[in-house]
């Protein structure tokens, strides 16, 4: 599924020592803990949100590394046995590779307390391996000021997108995104394909090709494009729209269309090899209630710890899981390249 790898340099080995609560004394290397995180709004929770409680349970200081799953699961793959990573916020697919490859760490109860509160479903796809803090799905946003009746069905958007009613003003994820092949499939299954049939989906991209201003790479991208006011409708997760709307964008709207949405995970792991200790306690971090709730609060993708209470003018922001979809991961691994190689002869040429 790589596209680009990227090495990250080593880290040098601090010699000095510091103080574990409880009076053991460690190198200073082995009381901080390297960890991952988008950029924009998904940087600033993790700074403001998590990295304080986990530092005041431990006493220890916390690296963020800045990219994507990509880059980080490459890196990883890069360095076995010497990460630089010792705990990553992944893709699913991504995830299950590390998996596969022995790259990763089992999660427990007795290592991670607030594993006990998260459901299986957040879990069990990752056999444990990993475990998603949140979830978000997917849907189309649009400027309510140009679009006054959206679709209301994924093929009804594609359809009218293919015949030019929107104009050249669409914007859709690019294979490239971590998420990429995640919606290929999505939009094959919901207009009738499948794992072994994503014509459906190539032939609806084909006919909007004309009318789109860009793939998108990454969610900061389409966020600026929303804002620019330079696309008009597109395809987006809900959190990441709900969050603009709130924020001030008052032109800004989203739907969930028929007959389903794609439900996104957002795995962390524990990486083999790194500060093992920390990282752990970095996982039980995410799957907190208490950070959590700040997280959906200002970015508005739905946590996974039971215990997290809603209130009741957010409770509309999330969609039950039932009425969402995933993918056989291990199956979307296998059917990617194929993917991808179509999208370079039929999309991207």
């Amino acid at each position: 599924m790589l596209t680009r790898r990227h090495v990250l340099g080593g880290f040098g080995a601090g010699l000095a020592t510091a103080a574990w609560p409880g009076g053991m004394l460690v190198r200073a290397d082995e009381n901080s803990v390297t960890i991952t995180s988008l950029g924009g709004k998904w940087e600033q929770s993790i700074r403001e949100d998590f990295i304080p409680l986990f530092k005041q349970r431990t006493g220890a200081e916390v690296k963020v590394v800045l990219g994507a799953p990509t880059q980080w699961t490459a890196q990883i793959e890069a360095l076995p046995g010497k990460p630089p990573l010792d705990a990553v916020d992944n893709s699913e697919t991504l995830a299950i590779a590390l998996i596969d490859k022995g790259l990763v760490s089992k999660l427990s109860v007795d290592k991670v307390p607030n594993l006990a509160d998260i459901p299986l479903g957040f879990r069990q796809p990752f056999d444990d391996f990993g475990a998603s803090y949140q979830y978000s799905t997917s849907g189309i946003f649009f400027n309510a000021d140009k679009i006054k009746s959206a679709p209301k069905s994924w093929a009804e958007f594609f359809e009218r997108a293919g015949k030019g009613e929107f104009g050249r003003s669409i914007t859709l994820p690019d294979i490239g995104y971590a998420w990429g092949p995640f919606f290929i499939w999505h939009y094959a299954v919901a207009m009738g394909g499948s794992m072994d049939n994503l014509d459906p989906a190539f032939d609806a991209l084909r006919k909007i090709k004309p009318y789109m201003v860009k793939f998108w790479g990454t969610a900061l991208e389409v966020e600026r494009m929303i804002m620019s006011k330079e696309v008009d409708i597109g395809v987006l997760w809900d959190g990441r729209v709900t969050a603009m709307m709130s924020g001030g964008a008052k032109f800004l709207d989203f739907k969930r269309l028929a007959p389903h949405s794609l439900v996104t995970l957002s795995p962390a792991q524990v990486v083999k090899g790194g500060n093992e200790r920390l990282a752990y306690e970095w996982v039980n971090t995410l799957l907190d209630p208490e950070p959590q709730l700040k997280y959906f609060k200002r970015i508005n993708f739905a946590p996974t710890n039971s215990k997290v209470q809603i209130p009741d003018e957010l409770k509309a922001n999330i969609m039950p899981l039932s009425e969402g979809i995933t993918p056989d991961y291990r199956e979307l691994i296998r059917a990617t390249p194929k993917m991808v190689e179509r999208w370079n002869s039929e999309i991207r040429g």
